[in-house]
């Protein structure tokens, strides 16, 4: 069984979330079932993972009291390995490049979000062997589409693991 966080403000989003999360086929995960738990404070999704390992945790970026790079630094301290992605419509390029440097983010999803993408990310985070390339023909559509919601971004590259290396006008 795979156990995977969500982290939202937004009840709604949680619900759609689990929704696309449950339309994944156990069979693209070797017939393992996805475990999903929710919760719309970071700080109660803290104390669960004190508790509980996770095997992804997907976090919203703009949220009341701690934001997205807040909560996932702290998971990086209580579960440094699980793979970290943030979900948000906040298309601030600065952000994401902090978010990335700061929680080393296996993935960024923009809101809203194509189903059927988020779906082949989650299954290529947790299962990158079986995954990989469906989740390149899905990383070429979120290249695409960030390139257009940030007009400084010039390139997005994907490593070997699927993570975005981003490169921009501005010189370092």
């Amino acid at each position: 069984m795979y156990r995977v966080l969500l982290v939202d403000d937004e009840p709604n989003i949680l619900n759609a979330l689990r929704r696309c999360l449950a339309s994944i086929d156990v069979g693209e995960l070797d017939g393992e079932a996805l475990k999903v738990e929710a919760f719309t404070s970071p700080a109660l999704a803290l104390e669960r993972s004190e508790e509980q390992e996770f095997d992804l945790v997907v976090s919203d970026y703009r949220m009341p009291g701690m934001d997205g790079v807040e909560f996932l630094s702290a998971m990086m301290e209580l579960q440094p390995a699980v793979p970290r992605v943030i979900c948000s419509g906040y298309a601030d390029r600065d952000a994401i490049i902090a978010a990335v440097n700061e929680v080393r983010l296996a993935r960024f999803i923009g809101k809203p979000w194509v189903d059927e993408e988020l779906a082949a990310a989650v299954v290529a985070l947790l299962r990158p062997d079986r995954a990989r390339a469906r989740s390149a023909r899905g990383a070429q559509r979120q290249a695409a589409s960030f390139e257009e919601a940030s007009a400084r971004v010039t390139l997005v590259e994907h490593d070997d693991d699927g993570a975005i290396v981003l490169r921009s006008d501005d010189p370092v």
